[in-house]
């Protein structure tokens, strides 16, 4: 039973790995305000191609590509350079099929990347913490500016035993 279930785990998730057409990277990438991306697509292997004739990589997202913002690497692989990211190109990235680029009309999907765009947070500064009995603690500290991105602070704390020690006073 142990070995019917390995297989069909293993078989369902090589089926969904080969159900795209493709692959976009980087994965679900962070990018800095201002900074340049680059996002490229590689299909699966030149058959795609046969499967969908006179069709080639585009790009699809908010923002309207033009064949400049595009680099054909060869066959089966494209690269987006997009630059100047602003919070506004945050969201979905997509890798399609399309007869024309500039016109994405019965586009195929191939596959899609979310984009995350904002700043690195700041040095938290202002960090209090008050402790009762070393039971509790709550902490309260200034983030700096807005990230525009998921933050996670994480405080690490340890407690340095004393030792006392006592001089003979006469």
């Amino acid at each position: 039973m142990t070995s019917l279930l390995c297989f069909m785990l293993l078989f369902n998730i090589h089926y969904i790995q080969s159900s795209y057409l493709g692959r976009l990277s980087p994965d679900d990438p962070y990018i800095e305000i201002g900074k340049d991306m680059n996002l490229t697509c590689v299909l699966n292997n030149e058959s795609v191609l046969k499967q969908y004739p006179n069709k080639k990589i585009c790009f699809d997202a908010k923002r309207n590509f033009s064949d400049k913002d595009i680099t054909v690497i060869n066959k089966t692989a494209a690269m987006l350079h997009v630059v100047n990211m602003s919070l506004s190109d945050k969201g979905a990235f997509n890798c399609v099929l399309s007869l024309d680029c500039s016109n994405l009309l019965n586009e195929t999907w191939v596959h899609g990347q979310i984009v995350a765009v904002g700043l690195p947070p700041d040095v938290p500064s202002n960090l209090t913490c008050i402790s009762y009995n070393f039971d509790n603690m709550t902490c309260t500290w200034d983030p700096g500016r807005p990230t525009h991105i998921h933050t996670t602070y994480r405080l690490y704390w340890t407690i340095h035993e004393a030792k006392s020690s006592r001089d003979n006073c006469h």
